[in-house]
């Protein structure tokens, strides 16, 4: 508890009840507020600034990240299903690379630090199971890393405990990344991977994310790609039926889905597009069956490194959450442009945008 007592109050955190935003103190297992005496739970590693009422996204991401589905145990035990995720297909192998390699010397280019060699600071917006962490969080790197995650499903305290490194120089908050922490601390990095699009308002969200950027320091983010239009047509069909369903009943049905893929899979054969189809965003090319019908009719996830359970995992995630949110990379470039951030990086693929920008420095 004595570490999760420091990093507490290097964060300096604040009571996100009471108006007057007083500090609060870890008090054994609670955090408790100096101004309104607010208890939140606090256990090793970890702090429910949240509040107990749940949501149908908090309970959606409790079982997808949570013990039951153990997804950061698969990821481990198959390192291969990242080549196949959009997390090993983009910016992010470069982006943790140069935070652990910065780690590992406790090298910042903060302005604010005087010369002196500090942690650098990283904020996981939306830290889901536990991926980012376990990337950054290293024996060679725990000593020169302040890590935050932040997420509002109630599977946390689970990821600490498969991440003990964490404990030594990171917290996790069970928080609303839409909302600014309450805390005044910025960070050297602020990372929101695959998150920004599942919120009730993303420009907002956006706005609270940039909003603990150092100056000089970088954002990274990435955010769902818009399909063509049958595409698009069929997965908000299936999505209104889905999203109100109970989480362990969308779980099944999602089922249906992985079958369907599969299926599809199973077909060898190749169907030749002789030209362009720009009514259906199709490019002229040679396609596989599950292919064509997965990138442009309806999405329905099946590959043999996921198996079936974790396939169903990822139709699950796309249907069941309540807001899922698409973008055009003009769209996603054009937050950065309006803001006057340099882009440093952007790159798309099939499923997903992605942007690296830098806030000037002062």
């Amino acid at each position: 508890m004595e570490a999760t007592t420091r990093l507490f109050d290097s964060l300096a955190l604040c009571c996100p009840q009471c108006d007057s935003h007083e500090r609060l103190l870890v008090d054994g297992a609670w955090a408790r507020c100096t101004g309104c005496a607010a208890l939140w739970p606090v256990e090793e590693g970890c702090v429910d600034l949240y509040g107990a009422a749940g949501d149908s996204t908090a309970d959606h991401y409790t079982l997808q990240w949570g013990e039951e589905k153990n997804f950061l145990d698969f990821v481990r035990k198959q390192p291969d299903a990242k080549k196949i995720m959009p997390a090993g297909q983009l910016g992010w192998h470069d982006l943790f690379e140069e935070i652990r390699q910065r780690a590992r010397g406790s090298l910042t280019d903060n302005p604010s630090s005087n010369g002196q060699r500090e942690p650098v600071r990283v904020y996981d917006a939306a830290c889901g199971f536990g991926g980012i962490a376990e990337e950054l969080i290293q024996d060679d790197t725990k000593h020169g890393l302040l890590y935050v995650g932040a997420d509002i499903h109630q599977s946390l305290p689970a990821i600490v405990r498969r991440l003990p490194l964490l404990r030594e120089c990171g917290l996790l908050l069970r928080w609303d990344i839409s909302w600014p922490l309450p805390s005044d601390t910025v960070f050297d990095y602020v990372v929101c991977r695959a998150a920004l699009h599942h919120t009730p308002n993303p420009a907002r969200t956006f706005e609270a994310l940039c909003s603990h950027v150092r100056a000089g320091g970088q954002i990274a983010l990435s955010v769902y790609r818009k399909k063509g239009p049958a595409r698009e047509a069929l997965d908000d069909l299936y999505r209104a039926r889905i999203t109100p369903l109970p989480t362990r009943q969308a779980f099944e049905v999602s089922r249906q889905f992985t079958a369907l893929g599969k299926a599809l899979q199973s077909i060898h054969a190749k169907v030749s597009i002789d030209e362009d189809l720009p009514v259906f965003d199709i490019k002229k090319g040679e396609y596989s069956v599950q292919t064509l019908f997965y990138n442009h009719f309806l999405k329905c996830f099946y590959n043999p490194v996921f198996g079936e359970e974790y396939s169903t995992l990822v139709n699950f995630d796309w249907y069941h959450p309540p807001f899922a949110y698409r973008y055009d990379r003009a769209e996603v470039l054009d937050w950065f442009e309006q803001k006057g951030w340099n882009v440093l990086r952007a790159e798309s693929i099939e499923a997903q945008h992605y942007v690296l920008a830098q806030r000037p420095p002062e």
